[in-house]
């Protein structure tokens, strides 16, 4: 879960300004950057990877490196890099700064299961189910963010990769996503381009689908420029 001072949890830009003054995020270097994705990698993969060691490599030149690293530790910001940081090495300063610590308030709550520390951590709100708990919790040995606690207490297959928020309501653990829901939402973004083309109306045939309505006027208009120009590319009025 994020406690992050803006809700746009797939944008790295920093922190929104508002009528705030000014501060730290005014001069952070990934508000301007024009790929904010390099600093939420989708996995493990070696792509995954490169992009977050040029997120990386970018935030070590940032003036505000430190005043980020310092904000996303203390807010504990659970997705993406952050002033030089994945989610991994803030979890290990976190950890770190625990086992230092002897305040029983700020000891992580353990749970016996996963759907123990859903059921006594979760709120129903309207169409949201908002986690009421810390940042983390332990079931067993593993040691799981609310993300991944709603997922496994109320999905029957493990997620694939990280587990992101789905919802702008703060703390809302209902709408999740994961890597390959993510992935399935690209390949259709992708397919649905691809409707109301010649090409789309090809692919139907070959997936043995009765083509969509604009998929076959396309490829009548095709037909059509065929006859009457020899191409089927439509030709721009000068």
């Amino acid at each position: 879960m994020s406690t992050t001072l803006f809700k746009v949890v797939r944008s790295h830009a920093a922190p929104a300004i508002g009528a705030r003054a000014a501060d730290w995020r005014d001069d952070a270097l990934c508000r301007s950057h024009p790929n904010p994705e390099l600093w939420f990698p989708k996995g493990t993969d070696a792509v995954s990877m490169a992009d977050e060691r040029q997120a990386k490599q970018i935030c070590t030149g940032c003036p505000v490196m430190a005043a980020c690293r310092r904000w996303a530790v203390e807010t504990r910001e659970d997705s993406g890099v952050w002033g030089g940081l994945s989610e991994r090495e803030r979890y290990n300063l976190r950890r770190r700064a625990r086992s230092r610590n002897t305040d029983p308030a700020v000891r992580v709550l353990t749970f016996p299961s996963i759907k123990d520390a859903y059921k006594a951590l979760t709120q129903k709100t309207g169409r949201h189910v908002i986690w009421t708990g810390g940042n983390e919790v332990k079931v067993g040995k593993a040691r799981l963010t609310p993300n991944q606690v709603a997922w496994q207490a109320t999905r029957r297959r493990p997620p694939v990769g990280r587990v992101f928020t789905d919802c702008e309501t703060d703390g809302c653990v209902r709408h999740l996503n994961d890597q390959a829901m993510r992935q399935a939402r690209d390949t259709q973004k992708r397919e649905a381009a691809a409707c109301g083309t010649r090409s789309g109306y090809q692919k139907h045939k070959r997936l043995g689908e009765t083509a969509c309505e604009t998929c076959r006027q396309a490829n009548a208009d095709a037909d059509r420029r065929l006859r009457n120009t020899g191409t089927t590319t439509e030709r721009s009025a000068a």
